[in-house]
Protein backbone atom coordinates (compact mmCIF):
# COMPACT_ATOMS: atom_id res chain seq x y z
CA UNK A 1 0.00 0.00 0.00
CA UNK A 2 1.51 3.21 -0.79
CA UNK A 3 1.51 6.39 1.48
CA UNK A 4 -1.03 9.14 0.66
CA UNK A 5 0.30 12.49 0.34
CA UNK A 6 -2.63 15.41 1.54
CA UNK A 7 -3.95 17.06 -1.20
CA UNK A 8 -2.36 19.88 -3.32
CA UNK A 9 1.12 18.31 -1.28
CA UNK A 10 4.04 16.79 -3.97
CA UNK A 11 6.68 14.67 -3.22
CA UNK A 12 9.55 16.78 -4.60
CA UNK A 13 13.14 14.62 -4.82
CA UNK A 14 16.36 15.44 -2.81
CA UNK A 15 19.02 17.51 -4.06
CA UNK A 16 21.65 15.29 -5.48
CA UNK A 17 25.80 15.71 -4.62
CA UNK A 18 25.91 17.50 -8.79
CA UNK A 19 23.27 19.67 -7.85
CA UNK A 20 24.73 20.77 -4.74
CA UNK A 21 28.08 21.40 -6.57
CA UNK A 22 26.49 23.79 -8.89
CA UNK A 23 24.70 25.71 -6.14
CA UNK A 24 28.11 26.20 -5.17
CA UNK A 25 29.51 27.51 -8.44
CA UNK A 26 26.53 29.41 -9.25
CA UNK A 27 26.51 30.84 -5.48
CA UNK A 28 29.80 31.63 -4.92
CA UNK A 29 31.37 32.24 -8.41
CA UNK A 30 28.80 33.86 -10.12
CA UNK A 31 26.87 35.58 -7.47
CA UNK A 32 23.58 34.48 -8.53
CA UNK A 33 20.60 34.68 -6.41
CA UNK A 34 18.70 32.05 -4.94
CA UNK A 35 15.57 32.42 -7.23
CA UNK A 36 17.53 31.99 -9.96
CA UNK A 37 19.31 28.90 -8.53
CA UNK A 38 16.39 27.80 -8.16
CA UNK A 39 15.06 27.97 -11.82
CA UNK A 40 18.49 26.38 -12.72
CA UNK A 41 18.45 23.55 -10.85
CA UNK A 42 14.48 22.87 -10.81
CA UNK A 43 13.63 23.51 -6.85
CA UNK A 44 11.89 25.59 -4.97
CA UNK A 45 13.56 28.63 -3.35
CA UNK A 46 13.08 27.81 -0.12
CA UNK A 47 15.03 24.82 -1.41
CA UNK A 48 18.01 26.52 -1.99
CA UNK A 49 17.98 28.75 1.18
CA UNK A 50 17.76 25.95 3.49
CA UNK A 51 21.05 24.15 1.11
CA UNK A 52 22.84 27.30 1.52
CA UNK A 53 22.53 27.51 5.43
CA UNK A 54 23.63 24.43 6.22
CA UNK A 55 26.36 23.91 4.14
CA UNK A 56 27.40 27.94 4.99
CA UNK A 57 31.39 27.74 6.75
CA UNK A 58 30.89 31.25 7.75
CA UNK A 59 29.78 32.12 11.66
CA UNK A 60 28.46 35.42 12.46
CA UNK A 61 27.51 34.82 16.08
CA UNK A 62 29.54 37.53 17.42
CA UNK A 63 27.64 39.94 15.62
CA UNK A 64 23.55 41.19 16.66
CA UNK A 65 21.18 40.03 14.25
CA UNK A 66 21.01 43.42 12.78
CA UNK A 67 24.42 43.59 12.08
CA UNK A 68 24.77 40.03 10.56
CA UNK A 69 21.30 41.20 8.09
CA UNK A 70 22.96 44.60 6.94
CA UNK A 71 25.78 42.43 5.31
CA UNK A 72 24.71 41.14 1.76
CA UNK A 73 24.22 37.75 1.51
CA UNK A 74 26.97 36.60 -0.52
CA UNK A 75 29.13 38.10 1.85
CA UNK A 76 27.31 36.43 4.89
CA UNK A 77 27.32 32.87 3.33
CA UNK A 78 29.84 31.09 1.90
CA UNK A 79 28.57 27.64 0.39
CA UNK A 80 30.53 24.51 0.36
CA UNK A 81 28.82 21.30 -1.32
CA UNK A 82 31.43 19.06 0.67
CA UNK A 83 30.21 20.19 4.02
CA UNK A 84 26.14 20.34 2.46
CA UNK A 85 26.37 16.63 1.19
CA UNK A 86 27.86 15.13 4.40
CA UNK A 87 25.35 16.45 6.62
CA UNK A 88 22.71 15.15 4.01
CA UNK A 89 24.67 11.90 3.81
CA UNK A 90 24.67 11.56 8.02
CA UNK A 91 21.07 12.75 8.30
CA UNK A 92 19.98 9.93 5.84
CA UNK A 93 21.82 7.21 7.98
CA UNK A 94 19.58 5.64 10.42
CA UNK A 95 22.02 4.84 13.39
CA UNK A 96 19.05 3.15 15.80
CA UNK A 97 19.96 5.74 18.15
CA UNK A 98 17.56 5.37 21.20
CA UNK A 99 15.83 2.31 19.90
CA UNK A 100 13.78 0.20 22.32
CA UNK A 101 14.56 -3.01 20.34
CA UNK A 102 16.54 -5.30 22.99
CA UNK A 103 17.03 -9.30 22.74
CA UNK A 104 14.62 -10.06 25.15
CA UNK A 105 11.90 -7.97 23.09
CA UNK A 106 12.86 -9.67 20.24
CA UNK A 107 12.20 -13.04 21.79
CA UNK A 108 9.07 -12.20 22.79
CA UNK A 109 7.77 -10.99 20.10
CA UNK A 110 8.84 -13.45 18.00
CA UNK A 111 7.21 -15.81 20.23
CA UNK A 112 3.96 -14.21 20.37
CA UNK A 113 3.78 -13.93 16.00
CA UNK A 114 5.15 -17.57 15.47
CA UNK A 115 3.59 -19.62 18.04
CA UNK A 116 0.70 -17.92 19.45
CA UNK A 117 -0.39 -16.21 15.77
CA UNK A 118 -0.92 -12.87 17.64
CA UNK A 119 -1.01 -10.18 15.06
CA UNK A 120 0.89 -7.23 16.01
CA UNK A 121 -2.15 -4.50 16.90
CA UNK A 122 -3.01 -7.89 19.38
CA UNK A 123 0.38 -7.78 21.13
CA UNK A 124 1.19 -3.98 21.38
CA UNK A 125 -2.31 -3.85 23.19
CA UNK A 126 -2.42 -6.88 25.45
CA UNK A 127 1.10 -8.19 26.05
CA UNK A 128 2.46 -5.95 29.19
CA UNK A 129 6.06 -6.72 28.53
CA UNK A 130 5.38 -5.09 24.84
CA UNK A 131 6.08 -1.45 25.00
CA UNK A 132 5.60 -0.26 21.53
CA UNK A 133 3.25 -0.15 19.14
CA UNK A 134 2.02 -2.22 16.11
CA UNK A 135 3.19 0.76 13.99
CA UNK A 136 7.32 -0.47 14.92
CA UNK A 137 6.52 -4.09 15.44
CA UNK A 138 5.87 -4.23 11.69
CA UNK A 139 8.83 -1.83 11.10
CA UNK A 140 11.17 -4.17 12.45
CA UNK A 141 9.51 -7.47 10.67
CA UNK A 142 9.88 -5.31 7.43
CA UNK A 143 13.87 -4.52 7.81
CA UNK A 144 14.43 -8.40 9.14
CA UNK A 145 15.13 -7.47 13.02
CA UNK A 146 12.32 -10.10 14.24
CA UNK A 147 12.99 -13.84 12.65
CA UNK A 148 9.15 -13.82 11.45
CA UNK A 149 7.78 -17.76 10.01
CA UNK A 150 7.50 -16.37 6.38
CA UNK A 151 3.67 -17.71 6.06
CA UNK A 152 2.53 -15.86 9.18
CA UNK A 153 1.26 -12.61 7.05
CA UNK A 154 1.34 -14.26 3.32
CA UNK A 155 2.40 -10.87 2.16
CA UNK A 156 5.74 -11.68 0.22
CA UNK A 157 6.96 -14.89 -1.35
CA UNK A 158 10.13 -15.67 1.19
CA UNK A 159 12.81 -15.24 -1.39
CA UNK A 160 11.68 -11.90 -2.43
CA UNK A 161 11.72 -11.16 1.38
CA UNK A 162 15.10 -11.63 1.89
CA UNK A 163 16.34 -9.47 -1.70
CA UNK A 164 14.25 -6.56 0.48
CA UNK A 165 16.87 -7.05 2.97
CA UNK A 166 19.63 -7.25 1.23
CA UNK A 167 18.71 -4.16 -0.72
CA UNK A 168 18.69 -2.17 2.17
CA UNK A 169 21.41 -3.33 3.76
CA UNK A 170 23.72 -2.24 0.75
CA UNK A 171 21.86 0.87 0.70
CA UNK A 172 23.08 1.63 4.23
CA UNK A 173 26.48 -0.08 3.31
CA UNK A 174 27.10 2.50 0.31
CA UNK A 175 26.04 5.43 2.45
CA UNK A 176 28.56 4.58 5.30
CA UNK A 177 31.01 4.62 2.54
CA UNK A 178 29.87 8.18 0.97
CA UNK A 179 29.80 9.26 4.42
CA UNK A 180 33.43 8.39 5.32
CA UNK A 181 34.58 9.76 1.78
CA UNK A 182 32.94 12.95 2.54
CA UNK A 183 34.53 13.02 5.88
CA UNK A 184 37.91 12.95 4.71
CA UNK A 185 37.11 15.05 2.30
CA UNK A 186 36.23 17.72 4.65
CA UNK A 187 39.16 16.58 7.01
CA UNK A 188 41.44 17.69 3.42
CA UNK A 189 39.95 20.92 3.40
CA UNK A 190 40.63 21.29 7.61
CA UNK A 191 37.22 21.88 7.70
CA UNK A 192 35.14 21.47 11.32
CA UNK A 193 33.00 18.11 12.03
CA UNK A 194 30.27 17.91 15.04
CA UNK A 195 30.48 14.39 16.13
CA UNK A 196 27.63 13.07 18.04
CA UNK A 197 27.47 10.77 21.09
CA UNK A 198 27.17 8.17 19.73
CA UNK A 199 30.40 8.10 17.70
CA UNK A 200 32.55 8.13 21.12
CA UNK A 201 34.42 5.70 22.10
CA UNK A 202 33.39 2.51 24.47
CA UNK A 203 36.37 3.71 26.25
CA UNK A 204 35.04 6.77 26.92
CA UNK A 205 31.46 5.78 27.74
CA UNK A 206 32.44 3.07 30.06
CA UNK A 207 34.82 5.52 31.95
CA UNK A 208 37.20 2.83 32.07
CA UNK A 209 39.88 5.44 30.15
CA UNK A 210 41.02 8.82 31.96
CA UNK A 211 40.61 12.18 30.08
CA UNK A 212 37.36 12.13 28.71
CA UNK A 213 35.65 15.40 29.92
CA UNK A 214 32.08 17.20 29.94
CA UNK A 215 31.44 20.59 29.61
CA UNK A 216 28.52 23.13 30.62
CA UNK A 217 27.73 26.52 31.54
CA UNK A 218 25.80 27.52 34.60
CA UNK A 219 23.66 30.63 34.09
CA UNK A 220 23.06 33.00 36.91
CA UNK A 221 19.02 34.89 37.27
CA UNK A 222 18.06 37.06 34.53
CA UNK A 223 18.22 40.32 36.02
CA UNK A 224 17.18 43.76 33.85
CA UNK A 225 20.36 45.47 35.60
CA UNK A 226 22.74 47.11 33.27
CA UNK A 227 25.63 46.32 35.22
CA UNK A 228 27.91 43.72 32.92
CA UNK A 229 28.70 41.86 36.48
CA UNK A 230 25.56 40.31 36.37
CA UNK A 231 25.89 38.40 33.27
CA UNK A 232 28.74 36.21 34.40
CA UNK A 233 28.67 33.04 34.10
CA UNK A 234 30.55 29.67 35.51
CA UNK A 235 32.37 27.29 33.14
CA UNK A 236 32.12 23.96 34.36
CA UNK A 237 34.09 20.41 33.36
CA UNK A 238 33.68 17.20 35.02
CA UNK A 239 35.76 14.46 34.12
CA UNK A 240 34.23 11.52 33.53
CA UNK A 241 36.43 7.85 35.52
CA UNK A 242 37.24 10.40 38.45
CA UNK A 243 34.57 12.20 38.54
CA UNK A 244 37.41 15.44 39.00
CA UNK A 245 35.40 19.37 39.05
CA UNK A 246 36.53 22.33 37.45
CA UNK A 247 35.14 25.68 37.45
CA UNK A 248 36.15 28.86 35.38
CA UNK A 249 34.16 32.65 36.15
CA UNK A 250 33.43 34.25 32.99
CA UNK A 251 32.07 37.62 32.46
CA UNK A 252 29.95 36.09 30.04
CA UNK A 253 28.30 33.94 27.58
CA UNK A 254 29.71 34.40 23.99
CA UNK A 255 31.52 32.33 21.78
CA UNK A 256 34.90 34.22 22.60
CA UNK A 257 34.85 34.65 26.20
CA UNK A 258 33.85 30.83 26.24
CA UNK A 259 36.97 30.29 24.50
CA UNK A 260 38.73 32.45 26.87
CA UNK A 261 37.55 29.99 29.81
CA UNK A 262 38.86 27.02 27.86
CA UNK A 263 42.31 28.60 26.95
CA UNK A 264 42.69 29.02 31.15
CA UNK A 265 41.23 25.42 31.69
CA UNK A 266 43.91 23.79 28.97
CA UNK A 267 46.70 25.70 30.40
CA UNK A 268 46.42 23.79 33.40
CA UNK A 269 44.69 20.62 32.63
CA UNK A 270 45.59 20.52 28.62
CA UNK A 271 47.84 17.61 29.41
CA UNK A 272 44.71 15.40 30.77
CA UNK A 273 42.01 15.67 28.07
CA UNK A 274 41.51 13.26 25.06
CA UNK A 275 37.63 14.53 24.13
CA UNK A 276 34.82 17.07 25.78
CA UNK A 277 30.93 16.30 25.82
CA UNK A 278 28.98 19.39 25.30
CA UNK A 279 25.09 19.78 24.93
CA UNK A 280 23.92 21.46 21.72
CA UNK A 281 24.20 24.95 23.45
CA UNK A 282 25.39 27.82 20.51
CA UNK A 283 28.17 28.57 22.70
CA UNK A 284 29.47 25.18 22.55
CA UNK A 285 28.54 24.16 18.51
CA UNK A 286 30.19 27.87 17.76
CA UNK A 287 32.99 28.18 15.16
CA UNK A 288 34.91 30.02 17.84
CA UNK A 289 34.99 27.08 19.96
CA UNK A 290 35.36 24.19 18.15
CA UNK A 291 38.52 25.69 16.02
CA UNK A 292 40.14 26.19 19.41
CA UNK A 293 38.95 22.92 20.64
CA UNK A 294 39.45 20.29 17.76
CA UNK A 295 41.81 22.35 15.12
CA UNK A 296 44.21 23.97 17.84
CA UNK A 297 43.98 21.53 20.95
CA UNK A 298 43.12 18.60 18.70
CA UNK A 299 40.62 17.36 21.13
CA UNK A 300 37.31 15.90 19.48
CA UNK A 301 34.27 17.82 20.56
CA UNK A 302 30.88 15.38 20.88
CA UNK A 303 27.33 16.29 21.23
CA UNK A 304 24.40 15.02 23.16
CA UNK A 305 20.55 14.22 21.95
CA UNK A 306 18.94 17.47 22.52
CA UNK A 307 16.95 17.59 25.84
CA UNK A 308 19.13 14.46 26.95
CA UNK A 309 20.91 15.84 30.10
CA UNK A 310 21.77 12.13 31.72
CA UNK A 311 24.17 11.93 28.82
CA UNK A 312 26.63 14.23 30.62
CA UNK A 313 25.17 12.99 34.51
CA UNK A 314 28.32 13.60 35.72
CA UNK A 315 28.67 17.28 34.39
CA UNK A 316 24.82 18.02 35.73
CA UNK A 317 26.00 16.24 39.19
CA UNK A 318 28.31 18.34 40.20
CA UNK A 319 26.43 21.42 38.62
CA UNK A 320 24.01 20.32 41.70
CA UNK A 321 26.71 20.27 44.16
CA UNK A 322 27.46 23.57 43.01
CA UNK A 323 24.28 24.86 43.20
CA UNK A 324 24.84 24.33 47.09
CA UNK A 325 27.18 27.12 47.48
CA UNK A 326 25.98 29.15 44.71
CA UNK A 327 22.03 28.87 44.65
CA UNK A 328 19.73 29.98 42.09
CA UNK A 329 17.99 32.81 41.29
CA UNK A 330 21.14 34.73 42.02
CA UNK A 331 24.06 36.63 40.21
CA UNK A 332 27.86 36.26 40.39
CA UNK A 333 28.86 39.28 40.81
CA UNK A 334 30.15 38.89 44.17
CA UNK A 335 31.85 35.69 43.19
CA UNK A 336 35.46 35.99 42.27
CA UNK A 337 37.43 33.19 41.27
CA UNK A 338 39.15 32.34 44.02
CA UNK A 339 35.97 31.97 45.93
CA UNK A 340 34.82 29.31 43.01
CA UNK A 341 38.33 27.48 42.97
CA UNK A 342 38.01 26.84 47.06
CA UNK A 343 33.95 25.49 46.27
CA UNK A 344 35.22 23.17 43.75
CA UNK A 345 38.17 22.42 46.22
CA UNK A 346 35.29 20.98 48.87
CA UNK A 347 33.45 19.04 45.83
CA UNK A 348 36.38 17.21 45.25
CA UNK A 349 37.34 16.66 48.74
CA UNK A 350 34.20 14.83 49.59
CA UNK A 351 34.36 11.08 49.38
CA UNK A 352 31.88 8.99 46.24
CA UNK A 353 31.15 6.36 48.27
CA UNK A 354 29.06 4.02 45.41
CA UNK A 355 30.90 6.36 42.44
CA UNK A 356 34.71 6.00 43.05
CA UNK A 357 34.48 3.32 46.32
CA UNK A 358 34.64 5.57 48.93
CA UNK A 359 37.57 7.82 47.12
CA UNK A 360 37.14 11.34 46.78
CA UNK A 361 37.60 12.76 43.04
CA UNK A 362 40.69 14.70 44.02
CA UNK A 363 42.56 10.95 45.16
CA UNK A 364 41.38 9.75 42.29
CA UNK A 365 42.57 12.19 39.51
CA UNK A 366 46.07 12.56 41.24
CA UNK A 367 46.53 9.20 40.42
CA UNK A 368 45.67 8.87 36.98
CA UNK A 369 48.04 11.81 36.29
CA UNK A 370 50.64 9.97 37.92
CA UNK A 371 49.95 7.03 35.43
CA UNK A 372 49.51 9.03 32.42
CA UNK A 373 52.34 11.22 32.63
CA UNK A 374 54.48 7.65 33.66
CA UNK A 375 53.17 6.37 30.55
CA UNK A 376 54.11 9.23 28.40
CA UNK A 377 57.93 8.90 29.87
CA UNK A 378 57.82 5.25 28.76
CA UNK A 379 56.61 6.30 25.71
CA UNK A 380 59.13 9.17 24.58
CA UNK A 381 61.67 6.90 26.40
CA UNK A 382 61.08 4.36 23.72
CA UNK A 383 60.54 6.30 20.79
CA UNK A 384 63.98 7.54 21.28
CA UNK A 385 65.85 4.20 21.72
CA UNK A 386 63.89 3.40 18.82
CA UNK A 387 64.93 6.82 17.16
CA UNK A 388 68.56 5.94 18.28
CA UNK A 389 68.49 2.58 16.96
CA UNK A 390 67.68 3.63 13.16
CA UNK A 391 70.41 6.15 13.29
CA UNK A 392 73.18 3.83 14.54
CA UNK A 393 72.46 0.97 11.69
CA UNK A 394 72.00 3.53 9.55
CA UNK A 395 76.05 4.85 10.56
CA UNK A 396 76.62 1.45 10.36
CA UNK A 397 75.32 0.88 6.79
Amino acid sequence: MTEKLPKGRLRRPKLTEKQRYMIEHLWNDLKMSQVAIAEEIGCTQSTISHELQKGNVLNWDHLSRQAVMSISSHARIKYSSARGQYIATQRSIRHGEGSLFTPALKKTIEHWVNEEHWTPEQIASKVQSVDVSSGTIRNWIRHGMLDVKPYVYRRRHPNKMNKRESEIAEQRDRKKEELAYLQEKLKEQDALIPRRISARSESALTRKQFGHWEIDLVCPAKTESEDLTHRAVILTLAERKTRYYVCVKLPGRTAQEVVIGMKAFYKEYGHYVRSITADNGSEFRNINFLEYVQKDQKTKVYYAHPSSPHERGTNEYKNRELRRYVPKKTTFSKLTQEKLTLITDKINAKPMLKALDGDTPKQRFEKEVVKMNRYRRNHLKKKTSDLNGQNSSLSEG
